[in-house]
């Protein structure tokens, strides 16, 4: 088994020359073998326990227990006692849950360039069996990763019966949490009762499924590399992507693509949320998501956005050169000029997105429509309704997120359609404002 560990270790790249390793030892088999493990392959190694101070007596069993085997070894331990059920009740927390956070809390904690957990090939295939009843895609179905940024796994690819075998070959004893004996919890049952049906079914099923996390883990790199490649084509900044690029990929990639635009606003995400999103991808329109996000395709671009319809935005600001906001998922850039060379040209050519600066009343507003809106557009005699505007020109689902300012005497610009008569550039122009919108 250690040839087996220490082939794991170089496979994945887990320990560099000169890293301290941070075994977090429990005193089961797993753990214990671990610490064996490391030590004998030469690593420099210190340990930690976590009493939970959930089993009365047993757990100071385990506590004294690890203390005695590193002070044997020589190997430096500190050790935290943790009340986790007051916590867990604290924090509206499950104990596994709590237990857990406060487990890698600890760990954080300790100076050490990696931390090893003794996780196994068993707990790996009990991980992918739980994610395959609660609902998963590959990632899930692989179980335990080897190595997540500085934490890391030697014996993934061990049996727990390897892991014994090995203790017992090395003289060395180790303790049973008898908690884990019973099946009230779902990861014992799995355990205790499904894996142990899997062995009768087929005494090699620990190793078939090894193979089979092989075979899951190198088609999902495949999926994620021709997915991120898609995100970029894709992507055009600002939180936007070309809806038509996502929506001719295979679907597989596209459901990724989604994934990692809502991960990356932040969006909780599931299979049933990633779907809807797709469909807005490939159909258009608005559909409401987790944590009060929106997927959007307007325009041509789809972006994830928590923007609500019918919801009025508003950002007061004050324009300078090369200033940029991020609005409605959309990039508004305002710039002062002073260069009014062949200004009648100018006017012209860019009369939807130049003003005159000095013509503005008070502070400049950026915001979407309101209902009553109405403005006097330059060139026209009478004053319009924004509503009829829009209707006009712009299609229904772009309406709430058209761009527009506003100053102290109401609307003087709305994009793609135009700028008030009273902020029109004229022969007196000294200074323009200038909107440009991506």
């Amino acid at each position: 088994m250690l040839e087996k560990v220490k082939n794991t270790i170089e496979k994945y790249n887990m320990i560099s020359e000169g890293d301290t390793v941070l075994c977090c030892l429990s005193g089961g088999a797993d753990s214990v073998s671990l610490l064996l493990c490391l030590q004998k392959l030469g690593c420099r190694v210190v340990a930690c326990h976590l009493n939970h101070c959930l089993r009365g007596e047993e757990s100071d069993r385990d506590q004294r227990f690890c203390e005695d085997l590193c002070s044997r070894l020589g190997v430096k331990l500190t050790v935290r006692r943790e009340d986790v059920a007051k916590f867990c009740r604290e924090n509206s927390l499950s104990c596994e849950e709590g237990a857990r956070e406060l487990r890698y809390r600890f760990f954080s904690q300790i100076r050490a360039d990696k931390i090893a957990t003794a996780h196994t090939l068993s707990d790996s295939l009990e991980t992918a069996l739980f994610n395959l009843a609660r609902g998963t895609g590959i990632r899930g179905l692989c179980g335990i990763p080897a190595v997540r940024g500085n934490i890391i796994r030697p014996l993934i690819d061990c049996t727990r019966r390897e892991i014994e075998d090995f203790l017992v070959g090395q003289g060395q004893d180790w303790v049973v949490d008898s908690t884990n004996l019973e099946n009230a919890f779902s990861r014992n049952k799995i355990r205790n009762i499904v894996i142990p049906v899997l062995e009768e079914l087929n005494s090699a099923a620990l190793d078939n499924f090894r193979s089979a996390r092989e075979q899951l883990l190198r088609d999902g790199f495949f999926l994620e590399r021709a997915a991120d490649e898609l995100y970029r084509t894709a992507a055009v900044g600002d939180g936007r992507f070309r809806a038509d690029v996502l929506a001719s990929a295979d679907p597989a990639l596209l459901d990724r693509a989604v994934v990692r635009i809502m991960s990356e606003k932040g969006t909780p995400y599931s299979s049933e949320s990633v779907a809807r999103a797709a469909e807005v991808v490939r159909n258009g329109g608005r559909e409401s998501l987790p944590g009060k996000m929106y997927a959007v395709c307007s325009g041509g671009y789809f972006r994830i956005t928590d923007f609500q319809p019918g919801m009025n935005k508003e950002i007061c600001i004050q324009a300078k050169i090369n200033t940029a906001y991020d609005f409605l998922g959309r990039n508004v850039r305002l710039t002062i000029s002073e260069n009014l060379q062949n200004l009648n040209n100018i006017h012209k050519k860019f009369a939807n997105c130049i003003a005159d600066y000095d013509k503005i009343k008070g502070e400049i507003f950026l915001r979407n429509r309101r209902g009553g809106d109405r403005i006097k557009l330059a060139g026209r005699e009478h004053t319009s309704s924004v509503k009829k505007l829009l209707g006009a020109n712009v299609a229904e689902e772009n309406r709430d997120h058209t761009v527009m300012l506003a100053d102290g005497e109401g609307l003087f610009y709305i994009e793609n359609i135009g700028i008030a008569q009273r902020v029109s550039p004229d022969e007196n122009t000294r200074r323009l404002l200038c909107c440009e919108i991506s």
